[in-house]
């Protein structure tokens, strides 16, 4: 059964979302027309874009009544983007992995790109993840708009060893190596690496097999354990992620982070502690004012009485 894809008007209120450049703006057939280098171009500038305006979010697993992730990409627009015969969203609200990613991958086939999406195992998590590969020419390229704090923020070519730049002073790599716990010396996997300066060593963020499709059935076993799972962070943990653009748009220069009670920027490779929250009201300004996440009264209300709830009821 062939994915679901978005209309042009869909794409063109996605485009209005993430404030997509005018010049950047493509429809489907300018991006079958373009060159593998102006549709990485594209591609660049739409992930850039969807990092810094699309948040990295778990609140629904917090401030609902009835906790529920819907992958499917209708439900993920209406949430995101827009819902039917409306505006664009005025909540900003985003999501977490399965959610953003799914979204993306939705634009991207819609477009015309190659895209496959595939699982990636967090560090002592698992298969818990999920990214998109996008293949243009010959070269596939992970892009991930979905990890929250610390994600590749460019495509990254499926290349051993290659480095690039991220954000200011932190730089990615992709390993094909094999993990150190595994018994199979010949079952590599793509790892991703990460580290923030120069004179730092290298971290592992997560790995993915090559080449290994996973299918919404697939991702909805996924999206089950992330969001139920007492094991889980997300379910006993409010986070929030957002990335900073420069101000001419060019690049990725931070990332503003909320995770339980504590709020922090990182810019030009500064960490600042903004503050420790004390309880649900300084949160939810919190989400208001470095976020531009409204919460209503009834989804404030929904946080009463959980673990990760602030302060007392």
């Amino acid at each position: 059964m062939p994915r679901p894809t978005y209309t042009i008007e869909q794409l063109g209120q996605f485009y209005d979302r993430i404030r997509l450049p005018e010049k950047y703006r493509c429809h489907p057939d300018d991006a079958s027309r373009a060159s593998n280098e102006d549709r990485l171009d594209f591609l660049t500038t739409l992930q850039r874009h969807t990092l810094c305006y699309v948040p990295f979010e778990n609140l629904d697993l917090h401030y609902s009544r009835c906790p529920n992730i819907d992958l499917h990409p209708t439900s993920l627009f209406q949430k995101i983007v827009c819902r039917p015969h409306g505006k664009v969203s005025e909540s900003k609200r985003g999501g977490y992995c399965m959610e953003n990613n799914t979204l993306l991958a939705t634009v991207l086939r819609s477009l015309g790109f190659r895209v496959m999406s595939g699982n990636g195992e967090l560090m002592f998590y698992g298969f818990s993840h999920m990214a998109n590969i996008v293949t243009i020419g010959s070269i596939r390229y992970l892009v991930d708009v979905g990890f929250g704090a610390g994600c590749a923020v460019k495509p990254l070519p499926l290349v051993d060893g290659h480095e690039q730049s991220n954000l200011p002073m932190q730089q990615v790599r992709l390993r094909w190596d094999t993990l150190a716990e595994s018994e199979d010396p010949d079952a590599k996997l793509w790892i991703l690496e990460r580290r923030d300066a120069a004179a730092e060593p290298w971290s592992a963020v997560y790995c993915f097999p090559d080449r290994v499709e996973f299918l919404p059935a697939d991702f909805a076993v996924m999206n089950h354990f992330t969001s139920t799972s007492r094991a889980c962070f997300f379910t006993h943990t409010v986070v929030v992620v957002k990335y900073l653009l420069s101000e001419d748009g060019s690049q990725v220069i931070g990332e503003m982070v909320l995770v339980g009670d504590r709020l922090h920027w990182r810019v030009a490779g500064r960490k600042e502690i903004l503050g420790v929250l004390t309880n649900e009201s300084e949160r939810v300004d919190a989400l208001e004012k470095f976020f531009d996440i409204r919460l209503t009264e009834m989804q404030q209300s929904a946080i009463l009485g959980l673990g990760s709830m602030l302060g007392e009821p």
